[in-house]
């Protein structure tokens, strides 16, 4: 017997086991590693704003469930006794039972359920453009600390380039073949370039807090992270296919449209709300003498014009009011998103244009020569002055290839945002 428990008891322990350690396999991998693969996972896992939007989503879902009972109220039971006494008879006992349920006639809860149905609507678009929204502010992060990183790789690189030339013009200038102006200029732009250094690694350092922030973890914790600095894959195809009939399928639009509905059925409630509930009721008494007594009733609320009386003028017409509201504000998203879509496309053709002038063969060519202008000054096959100055142009190319990349795959986040792409999806 005891052998039995202890087998059933240690299969229990085993499939607890298995369970928890799929839901881990499952988890995506936020503290240790960030890549293309968990950065939308984690980031809406981490989001305390997409929470509370999914909380005011739960609060909208008690709301229409509050709006379900069929009655408008719970039945009424009355009771009530007395004794009666009378000169020649004993004392009798009298009581009174009444049961009353109060009805609507008017459709009141139809109303209601189409009310809480919009803000639910509503509610759930809030949630979809919460989390789009989540995910590009994630891709921003993701993006800016892939950017430092290469930042401070291409400024320690530069920075050993540089050093090189300067201590070449040096040398020069102590053999007296250069001025030792041109060396004083040399090592100052190598200074130059090692501050750029030190301030990408800065930027690394804040880039990587935002991003870890983002995630919900501690900014001062550290993170591997994986990827390539290159723009999100389909976006531009994605947006070449938006129409005007797709702009009315965006979240924000129809969340306002929803919450236009919500309050257009909140004011039909109101105007059904205007014609009294009847009052059912069944009795049965022993009144008098033992004399039973049975029979219904009908009460009825008697309306009175306002402001003697309540007829909900007010709130019908609030409801009307910010229903209107709600339509003009999803006519003025309309617009917004048309005019954020066409500027998004322009600026990202113009990005991928900039982009296209930087190719790897031309960077590579340039840092080569950037590598081999130490070499020319030491062979005196290059002029001190003409070796700052095709330092200079080369560095300021090699910075601008990089800028160009990184405003690119930034430009992809707003394209993808401005033409409704499903980044809270992650990446396809």
């Amino acid at each position: 017997m005891k052998r039995i428990r202890f087998i059933a008891v240690a299969a229990v322990a085993a499939a607890h086991l298995c369970h928890a350690l799929e839901a881990h396999a499952g988890a995506p991998v936020c503290a240790t590693t960030i890549n293309r693969t968990n950065l939308i996972p984690c980031a809406l896992e981490g989001s305390l704003t997409a929470k509370a939007e999914r909380q005011g989503l739960e609060a909208v879902k008690g709301r229409q469930e509050a709006a379900s009972p069929v009655l408008p109220s719970n039945p009424v039971l009355a009771l009530s006794g007395a004794r009666r006494e009378a000169a020649g008879q004993g004392p009798v006992l009298n009581w009174y039972a009444t049961i009353s349920q109060e009805i609507e006639i008017a459709g009141q809860r139809g109303a209601r359920k189409r009310a809480a149905d919009a803000e639910r609507e509503a509610q759930e678009k809030a949630v979809a453009v919460t989390d789009r929204e989540v995910a590009a502010a994630a891709w921003r992060a993701y993006f800016e600390a892939l950017a430092a990183r290469e930042e401070v790789r291409l400024f320690s690189l530069l920075e050993s380039l540089t050093t090189k030339v300067a201590t070449a013009t040096r040398a020069a200038a102590d053999k007296g073949l250069v001025s030792g102006i041109d060396a004083d200029v040399a090592e100052m732009a190598h200074a130059r370039v090692v501050q750029d250094r030190i301030g990408a690694a800065r930027r690394v350092e804040q880039a990587k807090a935002t991003l870890l922030h983002a995630m919900g973890h501690d900014p001062r914790g550290e993170v591997a992270i994986e990827g390539e600095l290159v723009p999100i894959a389909g976006v531009e195809a994605f947006a070449a296919k938006q129409d005007g009939h797709a702009i009315d399928e965006r979240p924000e639009v129809q969340a306002l449209e929803a919450s236009g509905r919500a309050h257009e059925a909140r004011a039909s409630m109101y105007r059904r709300a205007r014609i009294p509930n009847p009052t059912l009721s069944v009795f049965a008494q022993n009144d008098g003498f033992n004399e039973r007594v049975f029979g219904v009733g009908l009460s009825m609320p008697i309306p009175l014009p306002q402001p003697v009386g309540r007829t909900y003028a007010g709130e019908i017409a609030e409801s009307e009011a910010l229903s209107r509201r709600a339509q003009t504000e999803a006519e003025r998203t309309r617009r917004a998103l048309r005019l954020d879509l066409a500027h998004a496309l322009s600026a990202y053709a113009a990005l991928r244009a900039q982009n296209e002038l930087y190719t790897a063969e031309r960077l590579g060519r340039a840092e080569q020569s950037l590598r081999a202008i130490a070499q020319e000054i030491e062979a005196g096959r290059l002029g001190t002055r003409e070796a700052m100055t095709s330092q200079q142009a080369l560095l300021e190319m090699l910075r601008a290839g990089f800028e160009t990349r990184k405003n690119l795959a930034l430009g992809s986040v707003d394209l993808a945002l401005a033409s409704g792409y499903p980044l809270e999806r992650g990446t396809p």
